[in-house]
């Protein structure tokens, strides 16, 4: 395990991470502050815990967009479709569904600290 500190959303987080996941940690920092800082500027949104939902949602939402076109459906697949079709891509729906939990549990620990602390702005 090493040690990593990312900025988003001008804060910085240290985060404990798995040896030589660094870079792709830190590409996941840039990709959600970029987000959340574009949320920002729609200027519709104004609570960082608004942004910060908002901004996982679109992130999950193209993740899972893009997961689907590289799968060669080019939409997203009808919920019951992977378990009828395909057994090992209900595993893979479910690994993709945990990691997105474990990501925003690290996030919502993250600003649940930042909150603790004083406030996110």
């Amino acid at each position: 395990m090493s040690e990593l500190t990312v900025t988003i959303f001008s804060h910085k987080y240290r985060l404990a991470v798995s040896t030589g996941e660094e870079e792709l940690l830190e590409r996941c920092a840039k990709i959600v502050d970029d987000q959340m800082n574009a949320v920002r500027a729609g200027g519709k949104v104004i609570s960082a815990d608004q942004i910060a939902v908002l901004s996982a949602l679109e992130i999950a939402y193209e993740a899972e967009k893009r997961r689907s076109e590289s799968a060669g459906c080019g939409e997203a697949p009808e919920p019951s479709a992977p378990e009828a079709s395909n057994p090992s891509a209900s595993a893979s729906t479910e690994e993709f569904s945990a990691e997105i939990s474990e990501l925003c549990a690290m996030c919502e620990k993250a600003l649940m600290q930042e909150v603790k602390i004083g406030s996110l702005f």
